[in-house]
């Protein structure tokens, strides 16, 4: 099967090398990340544009410094006005992902110059401005590690893990939540921490995409394991959008991506034993992650089909969106069965008509994972969720997990 998958990889990257820079735009337009890095390996790529189609590979896999230098390269070079603003975009999200969040706002600010009022992407670029702008006072985070301490993860009632942790002496136990694109508290945990609330005139959408109106907090003092984080910002939620009512559960907090990517290497074993590695240890093979702005994206493997899913560590099931179904094989189309799906999140819960697949096997990294009861959704994301082919959830890591964001990798035990 992996010879397979190389062949058919050579096949198109010759096929790439001998056509235009039409393919290059075309595959990061449609955010096909990994088909991208693949395509610009192959050599005949000559055209200035490339410049661009590098930055963005070497910003997707963790590399943003460099990025962001090729990309005021390639802007001083005052490209076309849409070819301007997809480079503000990827500045703007290299540069957030480094906590330069008033450098930030500035790069949508040039994007929504050359934004139309009838694009569809038009509001929500200008609500991450507004929540960046309100931040451009704060440091960005920095964190340091101490004595190696030993940290168990427990299950929560929603089917995820929640870790300890421990904000200005006060101790939490909050959900490890890769899905979280902010780290996020609710007003109730805010009050309890001290900390100070700064309002924004910016919203949040949950995971059943309800929008809730959105404050802010930064923690001076995180502690998380060995790990010491400050100028940690919060999303600050009301109690109601974090109470999830079907499981009576209130969310108190989520350790979201900024800290977790902060970390380097985290990981929790099947038994929830939490792993930091403080240095950067080796690991072969190639990054089988990208970000998608603030989402890490996983590449996957289907009946030879290659897939880009959103990892949610905070999903306690694992879901496929339409695009998926390209990647069924005959007799998985024939089990899948229609059912009335109710979904709970942050926001509130969202009714709709899925279908389900008794049992699918994925491969990540070369491993194979078997699941059961995989929900496929009848209706694809819009903007760039539209190019996920997923939702990646906590039982599809199961058997324990390392997140390596300096090799980006997720790599299973």
């Amino acid at each position: 099967m992996m010879a397979m998958r190389c062949l058919l990889g050579l096949v198109y990257c010759l096929s790439l090398a001998a056509a235009d820079v039409t393919q290059l735009r075309e595959l990061q337009k449609t955010n096909r990340i990994f088909e991208l890095r693949d395509a610009l390996r192959q050599p005949g790529w000559n055209d200035s544009e490339t410049l661009f189609y590098r930055a963005v590979t070497k910003s997707r896999f963790g590399n943003e410094t460099a990025a962001i230098q090729d990309l005021r390269k390639f802007l001083a070079a005052h490209p076309s006005p849409d070819m301007e603003r997809r480079a503000d975009e990827e500045l703007a999200s290299a540069l957030v992902r480094m906590g330069r969040y008033g450098d930030s706002a500035l790069a949508l600010a040039d994007a929504l110059r050359l934004t139309s009022h009838k694009d569809h992407d038009r509001a929500d670029t200008e609500n991450t401005r507004a929540l960046y702008e309100s931040l451009k006072d704060v440091a960005p985070q920095t964190i340091r590690f101490e004595q190696e301490t030993s940290i168990e993860a427990r299950h929560n009632e929603l089917g995820s893990w929640n870790v300890p942790v421990d904000v200005n002496g006060k101790q939490g136990e909050w959900i490890f939540d890769t899905g979280a694109n902010l780290s996020t508290m609710s007003e109730s945990e805010a009050a309890r921490l001290g900390l100070s609330i700064r309002e924004s005139t910016s919203y949040v959408k949950g995971s059943t995409e309800k929008k809730s109106s959105l404050r802010l907090a930064v923690a001076q003092d995180l502690r998380f394991g060995s790990a010491r984080l400050s100028n940690v910002v919060f999303l600050v939620l009301s109690d109601e959008a974090l109470y999830i009512a079907p499981v009576k559960y209130q969310i108190r907090g989520i350790l979201g991506l900024p800290v977790l990517c902060a970390l380097g290497t985290v990981g929790i074993s099947a038994k929830g034993v939490v792993r930091m590695e403080a240095t950067e240890a080796g690991a072969a093979g190639e990054p089988n992650l990208f970000w998608d702005e603030l989402s890490p994206i996983v590449e996957t493997w289907h009946a030879n089909h290659r897939l880009q899913m959103f990892l949610d560590t905070g999903a306690n099931q694992t879901s496929a969106y339409p695009s998926f179904r390209g990647a069924l094989t005959t007799d998985e189309i024939s089990k899948l069965r229609r059912k009335r799906d109710k979904t709970g999140g942050a926001g509130g819960i969202v009714t709709q008509r899925i279908e389900v697949l008794p049992m699918l096997r994925l491969e990540i990294l070369g491993q194979p994972v078997d699941l059961t009861n995989v929900r496929l959704l009848r209706k694809q994301l819009a903007g760039s969720g539209s190019y996920r082919d997923g939702v990646l959830g906590i039982d599809s890591l199961a058997g324990g997990f390392t997140l390596d964001f300096r090799k980006m990798q997720l790599r299973l035990d």
